[in-house]
């Protein structure tokens, strides 16, 4: 079953300490296809998404390619950020109710 896109946005955090590129790019391809089935939507969309731009970024650290300062990967890290608070906050109203 694929993951919710509050997961992958929680997983692509979680990843940006690794250091095991191998592991990294296998991740990174299961959050790809989890991120086609929960959008639904085409190839140009899902390499777009915030989530794909901060696994993109990480493989790049990790090949030494990464371009310090870009501001979409800037703009993709609040994205992302903004889709785990939100779930944390729908979790915690839940639990008031």
């Amino acid at each position: 079953m694929a993951r919710t896109i509050e997961q992958l946005a929680q997983e692509v955090l979680d990843v940006q300490d690794a250091c095991n590129l191998s592991g990294v790019l296998g991740s990174a391809y299961r959050a790809a296809c989890d991120l086609r089935r929960v959008l639904d939507a085409g190839t140009d969309t899902i390499n777009r998404h915030p989530i794909m731009v901060l696994w993109a970024d990480k493989i790049a650290h990790l090949t030494d390619t990464q371009t310090i300062g870009n501001d979409r990967v800037s703009a993709a890290y609040r994205a992302v950020y903004a889709i785990v608070e939100a779930k944390e906050k729908e979790v915690l109203i839940q639990r008031m109710i």
